[in-house]
C-alpha cells in the first residue's frame, strides 16, 4: 500500500510542475484569514469550500476565482495556511503580501528522503 501512496504523491508533484504552479506556505492563521478577506474585497469570489466535520478545526480548503485566475487555499492546524496557483499569480501575491514563494507542492517536504 505504501508504494501506491508514493505513486500518487509523485503524480501530484508532476502535475504541479507541469502546470507551472507555485505555493505560498506556512502562513499564520490570522494573516491567512486576512489575505482571504482582502482578496474577496478585491473581487475574488468563493467557488468551493471543504465542509467536512473537521472543517477549519483540523483542515480547511477553499477555492477562489477572479476572471480566469484561480487560487486554492488550504489550512491545517499543524502548518497553518497555504495558497496555491499559477506561478505568476502566486509571485504577484508574494510581492503584495511580502511572503516567500515555493515552487514545490505544499506536501512535498513530507516525502521520505531516500
Amino acid at each position: 500500500m505504501r508504494g501506491f501512496g508514493l505513486v500518487l504523491r509523485a503524480l501530484a508533484k508532476a502535475r504541479f510542475w507541469l502546470l507551472g504552479l507555485a505555493t505560498i506556505k506556512d502562513i499564520p492563521s490570522e494573516r491567512f484569514n486576512a489575505i482571504i478577506e482582502e482578496l474577496r474585497a478585491d473581487g475574488w469570489r468563493l467557488t468551493a469550500q471543504y465542509e467536512g466535520v473537521d472543517a477549519w478545526i483540523d483542515y480547511g480548503s477553499l477555492k477562489m476565482r477572479k476572471g480566469g485566475r484561480r487560487l486554492k487555499f488550504e489550512w491545517d492546524n499543524w502548518t497553518e495556511g497555504s495558497i496555491e496557483g499559477r506561478r505568476t499569480l502566486i509571485e504577484e501575491l508574494s510581492r503584495r503580501f511580502q511572503l516567500p514563494v515555493s515552487r514545490a507542492w505544499r506536501w512535498s517536504e513530507y516525502d521520505d528522503k531516500a
